[in-house]
């Protein structure tokens, strides 16, 4: 995955949120890791579920959890345009809570992980 994705990505994230004056997420690069280890596994065994991703958080101090899926986009712009067409993943987006992200992608799926 790269870095630009990620970067494009999380711009697009941090701007809905200042829409509605949520403050903006920090990049976790723990849950960065988690996320594209997530990405990945789902790659790897061609699914693609919520199922498990309480695991990711396993040892993190995190009382707010959630997480976000996306397949088929390619461009940071599109799988952001998917994520914010859905209500469950848009309210993940701009729930003040959540102030860390963490973002993966591999293959055709993206994952963010929120934390707060």
């Amino acid at each position: 995955m790269s870095a630009q994705f990620v970067a494009a990505l999380l711009m697009l994230m941090n701007a809905a949120r200042a829409d509605v004056h949520a403050p903006a997420f920090r990049e976790d690069p723990t849950l960065s890791a988690r996320a594209q280890q997530r990405a990945e596994q789902m790659c790897a065994r061609n699914q693609f579920s919520h199922d498990g991703y309480q695991a990711a958080f396993r040892g993190l101090p995190y009382g707010w959890q959630g997480e976000n899926l996306a397949m088929g986009p390619q461009d940071p712009r599109a799988v952001h345009q998917q994520l914010m067409n859905s209500s469950g993943h848009r309210a993940n987006i701009l729930k003040r809570e959540f102030r860390a992200v963490g973002i993966g992608h591999a293959c055709s799926i993206t994952v963010e992980i929120f934390g707060g």
